[in-house]
């Protein structure tokens, strides 16, 4: 039977048994003493919180220098240039005389060389980290193998459109041997004056930017000395923001992208980022549209090409780390009828 202890002895831990440790977690309070937790009625909000299963990517903005001028494979990781032949054919008649030995056919041949580019990066991740990672649910190693596709993917981009400088190695959008860049037509704003600009935007009249397309149009079918009709397959390349523009109606509710259709019904419209000042990264001050003919005589008129699409180098692991290399290789673009192009700056 246990002996009555005084306030005093409970407070200075006393006991049958002798001294003991009341400071423990006790669903009755031990009377004299007061409890060593502080009241509460909140929790860690670890347990209120409700994490979304998916994972949200940001948005980026989209590579579409192959979708818009084609792709093709030219050589192998191992090619440094390529070279591109081109015959012209020519000669000249003469009056017909049965001992004349006047007029003569020819064929001359020249050789056009590009420069390859090729680049690299790393893959890494550590094994502790992609653990953590795991542990909110997210594949960690997958999203490092997707970042590196994605910015090598970005890079080729890039190069398609702008080329690299101080190498034979040029861009869709300035390639020094396109034609020179043509103006758009003046524009008139809605009071009936002279727009502040030339561009698209200064308008939302439809013929106003009918007449820019009409004269690309007309251009290059000098160009190409009457090798192009209005149903001959073309492609028209306009900034992805004023793609606006094609929705243009009129007070008889014409819409530009219905009158294109209805006088060019071979014409495809792309909307290409890095045609203009706003999406181009900054690597551009210029906002302009091109018009191109796809094909002359079966022949393609322009493509991007890569010596490399992808490739994935060794595995290399460490302690606890592993890394892999991946690189690719890149022409830009090879426009193999530049004068088959016109470039309509400042819309």
């Amino acid at each position: 039977m246990s002996a009555k202890l005084s306030p005093k002895q409970l407070k200075q831990g006393w006991g049958v048994e002798g001294v003991f440790d009341i400071k423990m977690a006790s669903d009755a309070a031990i009377p004299g003493y007061s409890s060593v937790l502080n009241p509460n009625s909140g929790i860690p909000f670890i347990f209120s919180t409700w994490s979304d299963p998916r994972v949200i990517d940001a948005i980026i903005t989209p590579t579409k220098m192959e979708e818009t001028y084609g792709v093709s494979q030219k050589g192998d990781w191992l090619t440094d240039t390529a070279q591109f032949p081109f015959t012209e054919l020519s000669g000249r008649v003469e009056t017909y005389g049965d001992y004349s030995q006047g007029g003569d056919a020819s064929a001359t041949a020249n050789w056009e060389q590009r420069q390859s580019y090729h680049y690299q990066l790393w893959t890494k991740w550590g094994e502790k980290e992609a653990a953590r990672m795991g542990l909110a649910k997210i594949d960690w190693v997958n999203k490092q193998n997707a970042a590196s596709i994605s910015v090598l993917n970005k890079a080729s981009n890039r190069i398609s459109g702008f080329g690299i400088q101080g190498l034979r190695l040029y861009g869709a959008l300035n390639d020094p041997d396109l034609p020179p860049a043509i103006q758009p037509t003046p524009k008139i704003d809605s009071t009936g004056k002279p727009a502040a600009s030339n561009g698209w935007m200064s308008t939302s009249d439809p013929l106003q930017v009918y007449a820019d397309v009409q004269k690309m149009f007309q251009q290059l079918t000098v160009q190409l000395g009457g090798n192009v009709d209005m149903d001959t397959p073309m492609k028209l390349v306009i900034p992805t923001e004023l793609q606006v523009a094609m929705t243009f109606t009129n007070q008889f509710n014409l819409k530009l992208r219905e009158v294109l259709k209805e006088n060019f019904p071979n014409m495809e419209i792309a909307t290409l980022p890095e045609a203009g000042a706003t999406l181009s990264g900054g690597i551009s001050k210029i906002t302009q549209a091109q018009l191109f003919v796809k094909e002359i005589d079966g022949h393609e008129v322009v493509t991007t090409a890569f010596t490399e699409k992808l490739r994935a180098h060794t595995v290399e692991r460490y302690s606890s780390n592993i890394r892999q290399k991946k690189s690719q290789g890149n022409w830009g673009t090879i426009w193999f009828y530049p004068v088959a192009c016109v470039t309509m700056a400042g819309i």
